[in-house]
């Protein structure tokens, strides 16, 4: 039971890895005004983390508010303390305003 355990750890780490490599490709997309930032985040997912393209694409889309929320972070911070204050803004939201406040301007 305790492998079990340790196993669905690492799979939780991992997904989270994934997740903020996700999402700084697709704030880095954004920032680039990517036309289909989504579309080139699952490209990049699939490529660097050896994954089938189906299986990155349905990532990317399931996760979607998760990478955009991520990616506001990402964006809105200068430092790694100002990324860890954005994150514990987020977990702070209910679900329905989680949306990261509009785009202001070139960035």
């Amino acid at each position: 039971m305790a492998g079990g355990t340790r196993g669905n750890e690492a799979r939780l780490d991992e997904f989270k890895e994934q997740l903020v490599k996700a999402a700084r490709m697709y704030a880095m997309c954004q920032k680039a005004e990517v036309e289909n930032p989504l579309d080139v985040t699952g490209l990049a997912l699939a490529a660097f983390e050896d994954m089938p393209l189906r299986q990155a694409l349905v990532f990317i889309r399931s996760n979607e508010q998760n990478l955009q929320d991520l990616a506001w972070a990402f964006r809105s911070s200068n430092s790694a303390e100002e990324f860890e204050q954005r994150l514990k803004k987020i977990r702070e939201l209910p679900e329905q305003a989680r949306k990261p406040p509009a785009r202001e301007g070139p960035q």
